[in-house]
């Protein structure tokens, strides 16, 4: 009998959305997935003079679901990179200077939202993703985007990430279980709570020095890309493309000790603000570099995840009481493009992923 013990995900970085390659190369650990193999149905209209429903005939042929990761900071980075698209990375160490002997380099990564299309099939860069149950055989997701990531970061709790995915075709091949130390060795950890640090400017420019704020108690950041499948007559009932459907947005919500008035008298004067999370795994046993060696990016040689947002608004902000308990306030927000520095989100990443590696297509 399958168990979801046996379960293993994996994906691949391809040219074109209906690229029929079967590579999977880059695997992740995950929580729970709701991927669906799903065909729509075309139901005859025709009045028979029975009760019963009328023939149907096969539709659209298509897949879709979430993958719910405690995001591993090597693997994670192909989920960043099929969303964000525009890629600039630094090497900071080589195989030989590693700390704790791991034998691999450390690597800098620096993403903003694309500003073109991966192709004229769609502007999101396309996936293999592989589903394996245990059984076998595994499901392969082809010509699949992540349109919506979401970035969970709970008081008391590991950092969460939810991929959401769309997919082009969906077919089974052969596969065989990978059993690796990635999740066990440097790298193949994710985040805890007390390794995130959010980071507010009180003025709104982007200029503007950053202090810290201890009274987030829960953040989500929600990066969304929305796509619709077009049908062409093609002869074929997958879709032939993935068109963009809406903006860009990246909304954010969440949770604050409600201590004063400040965020408060932000949203009603409906101000800008900057903002910066980090989360820095400082475990001596995921050194990837020299922490003494000072580098621009803050990292100091440990895995480490950051998201800037040059400009938010707040757009709710409540304080209920409930009771005699203590109070605190849910806030909604968005990030808006940045005239300054002419984007609306950077994600900044140090892990052991080469950019070669981020970026090669089957």
């Amino acid at each position: 009998m399958a168990s979801g013990t046996g379960g293993q995900i994996a994906l691949a970085h391809i040219a074109s959305l209906g690229s029929q390659v079967d590579s999977v190369d880059v695997w992740t650990n995950f929580k729970s997935e709701t991927l669906e193999h799903k065909l729509a149905e075309l139901e005859e209209g025709s009045i028979t003079g029975r009760r019963d429903a009328p023939e149907s005939h096969k539709g659209i042929d298509t897949g879709d679901g979430d993958i719910v990761l405690e995001p591993n900071p090597n693997a994670l980075a192909h989920f960043i990179h099929a969303f964000m698209g525009t890629l600039v990375s630094s090497t900071f160490c080589d195989a030989a200077s590693v700390g704790t002997g791991v034998a691999t380099g450390e690597y800098y990564h620096k993403w903003t939202p694309r500003i073109f299309g991966h192709s004229q099939e769609t502007f999101l860069n396309p996936n293999n993703v592989a589903v394996y149950k245990d059984v076998g055989s595994a499901f392969l997701f082809r010509g699949a985007l992540f349109p919506t990531l979401k970035f969970a970061i709970d008081a008391g709790a590991l950092a969460g990430v939810t991929a959401s995915i769309m997919a082009r075709q969906v077919d089974l091949i052969d596969y065989t279980p990978v059993f690796s130390a990635g999740l066990t060795s440097p790298g193949g950890r994710p985040w805890v709570w007390d390794m995130a640090s959010v980071e507010v400017s009180t003025t709104g420019i982007t200029s503007a020095a950053l202090a810290a704020n201890t009274n987030f108690e829960k953040l989500n950041m929600t990066f969304t890309m929305p796509h619709v499948g077009v049908v062409n007559l093609d002869g074929t009932k997958l879709y032939r493309e993935f068109a963009v459907n809406d903006y860009r947005r990246i909304n954010m919500d969440g949770t604050l000790s409600f201590r004063n008035m400040d965020e408060y008298l932000a949203f009603r004067a409906y101000e800008d603000r900057r903002m910066r999370i980090t989360l820095l795994n400082v475990n001596s046993a995921l050194l990837l570099g020299n922490p003494a060696s000072a580098d621009a990016t803050g990292f100091s040689g440990y895995y480490g995840l950051r998201f800037h947002f040059p400009k938010i608004k707040y757009l709710k902000f409540s304080a209920p009481m409930q009771g005699p308990n203590r109070i605190t306030a849910s806030f909604t927000a968005k990030a808006q493009f940045d005239d300054v520095s002419a984007i609306m989100a950077e994600i900044n990443m140090m892990n052991r992923v080469s950019s070669t590696f981020l970026t090669t297509q089957h």
